[in-house]
């Protein structure tokens, strides 16, 4: 699951910079920048990023829904094994981790 994140990641990485150049190649071709650029032309650039990489994150969820679903039939029929131990060590690690 955590390599299926990485490489949405590295894949949105990729299609930010295909957009950045393609962006910056039509605005050279373009008028000549104003010399008094304000920081918002760069906030609404990163949000319209943001929206894009979003989107792309949702079209390809890292999820495998047919585990999902066993886990939750397997918890509905009262099957589902826990283990009270496992659970609270990882709960205590997390908030050892977290205090450092």
């Amino acid at each position: 699951m955590v390599d299926s994140v990485k490489s949405a990641i590295s894949r949105m990485e990729t299609v930010k910079m295909r957009r950045a150049d393609a962006a910056g190649s039509q605005a050279s071709a373009s008028a000549p920048k104003p010399s008094g650029k304000t920081d918002s032309d760069s906030v609404e650039l990163k949000s319209a990023e943001m929206a894009v990489a979003a989107r792309d994150m949702a079209s390809v969820a890292p999820v495998d829904m047919d585990k999902v679903n066993r886990i939750k039939s397997a918890i509905k029929e009262g099957n589902y094994p826990i283990d009270i131990d496992k659970i609270s060590d990882a709960l205590m690690d997390a908030y050892r981790e977290m205090k450092t």
